[in-house]
């Protein structure tokens, strides 16, 4: 027994049992001052440390935990990830918010050449105005005037010719047209991205299609930061799980995965609402340089904060702020619970279906948030025309393009269906031509259902990107918008 105390056990050779006595190296003086209990506990306690110290534990981790220049380095590189995503989607960003909140109007609608009489249509319509005053507007003007005197018909009919050659010649199609100022674009169409695109290429250069990208940056950045923030301790006021470190685990542990998921739930919807209640104004500001042309002065970040009455969300904004950041924390929480919860769908199990109904609650969410967020930037272009946020020596806020009137959420989306623009343009020139049923098309307001969806192809064309992109590297998972 002793050989198998002193030697490795060859079924256990990790198991190093230990000594129970005195040791062998400890003097007998030493057991005589401290007793047995004290020199037994002291050998037990060594011969722990022995089996302890001589294990291995680097074979359990992966890595080593990164250091402070790495941690700053890998923050560094995600903030310029994220900045040249933001240039990437600017444009677009920018096209989508100018097709949002213009209210199309005749006079951009229509080319010039249909506001103009052609020389013949003039001549006649002169001709029969110089025709009703001599004779009177109940006469034909085909039909010879027997019942005029002789006596002064020359004299009436050399005063009518100068007056119908100046009439020819006022209504010619060579007379000034009004003309638009610089700043303003000139779109024909009410729904095409790249057209809004080129003309602020033409009309500004490149600071056009790039304009405010910088702010958009700020945003985003901190709207993660506060949420984040804010999850984290509302998490820790009420006792739930932190949403956002749970979401940080990976795209398999989602709220489903914590012991109370709608309380958590709950926690994330609302730091997404207080987050953006706090970067209202922020908001204000960004939408403010992009809707605003570059030639106007002061469109710095630091300079518009200071022009700012308050760092206060308005109260007009509050309503219309708080809808726009549901749509996005609910869809992406919820959809997670009702998959795996209700339906058996699991990103293990089955990870094509589970990717498939991501991306279809990722195009709900698109066009749930679409509506809203044409509202909300009517609302703040409405603040921003106010006198209280209008800018020391500015009478008026100048803008690439006429503002559609806010009339409340309800009322703003009845008046884009019902009240604003023509539906078809494309056909303006063909009903124009018509007499029936082309005028009355012509006199028919509103920009139907499609008023509210604007940029939605973009957003569209986004979603399949980003989920193509995840399916190919095996991660189907994850989805967002371009």
């Amino acid at each position: 027994m002793s050989s198998t105390r002193d030697g490795a056990n060859p079924l256990r050779p990790y198991y190093r049992p230990p000594s129970i006595g005195r040791p062998q190296d400890t003097p007998a003086a030493s057991s005589s001052v401290h007793g047995p209990r004290y020199g037994s506990a002291a050998s037990y306690a060594s011969s722990a440390r022995d089996i302890f110290s001589d294990v291995d534990y680097s074979d359990y981790f992966s890595e080593a935990s990164p250091s402070t220049i790495e941690s700053v380095q890998n923050m560094l590189n995600d903030c310029l990830y994220k900045y040249f995503s933001i240039l990437l989607s600017q444009p677009f960003d920018i096209a989508k918010t100018v097709l949002q909140v213009r209210s199309p109007g005749r006079s951009e609608s229509v080319p010039n050449s249909m506001q103009i009489q052609s020389p013949s249509s003039s001549q006649r319509n002169a001709g029969f105005s110089d025709y009703q005053d001599l004779y009177g507007s109940d006469s034909d003007p085909d039909e010879p005037a027997y019942f005029t005197s002789p006596t002064i018909s020359p004299h009436l009919y050399t005063t009518s010719r100068p007056r119908r050659r100046h009439s020819d010649r006022s209504l010619s199609p060579t007379s000034p047209k009004q003309t638009t100022p610089s700043h303003k674009l000139i779109l024909k169409k009410n729904d095409s991205v790249l057209e809004v695109i080129g003309q602020e290429w033409t009309k500004e250069g490149a600071w056009g299609v790039w304009k405010g990208s910088n702010t958009t940056f700020v945003y985003s950045f901190l709207l993660k930061t506060l949420e984040s923030w804010s999850s984290g301790l509302l998490s820790a006021l009420i006792n739930v799980p932190d949403p956002g470190t749970v979401a940080g685990l990976g795209a398999v542990s989602d709220l489903v995965d914590t012991s109370y998921p709608w309380s958590s739930f709950g926690v994330a919807v609302a730091a997404a609402v207080a987050a953006s209640l706090v970067l209202a104004p922020l908001d204000l500001v960004r939408t403010r340089l992009i809707l605003t042309p570059i030639s106007e002065p002061r469109r710095s970040l630091s300079q518009n904060l200071r022009a700012l009455p308050s760092y206060v969300c308005p109260a007009p904004l509050m309503v219309p702020t708080i809808l726009h950041s549901l749509v996005d924390p609910a869809m992406s929480h919820c959809t997670p619970i009702l998959l795996r919860s209700h339906l058996s769908i699991d990103p293990v199990l089955t990870p094509t279906t589970y990717s498939l109904c991501k991306f279809m609650s990722r195009t709900l969410e698109l066009f749930l948030r679409l509506p809203l967020e044409t509202v909300l930037r009517r609302c703040q272009m409405s603040v921003l025309a106010s006198d209280a946020y209008t800018m020391e020596g500015q009478r008026k806020l100048l803008t690439t393009v006429e503002i559609g009137p806010y009339k409340g959420i309800v009322g703003t989306m009845w008046s884009i269906m019902r009240e604003e623009g023509i539906p078809n343009l494309e056909s303006l020139a063909e009903a124009n031509t018509k007499s029936g049923s082309g005028r009355k098309k012509l006199g028919k307001k509103g920009q139907g259902v499609e008023g509210l969806w604007r940029g939605w192809r973009v957003g569209m064309w986004g979603l399949v990107g980003m989920w193509g992109a995840g399916a190919l590297g095996g991660n189907g998972n994850s989805g967002g918008e371009f």
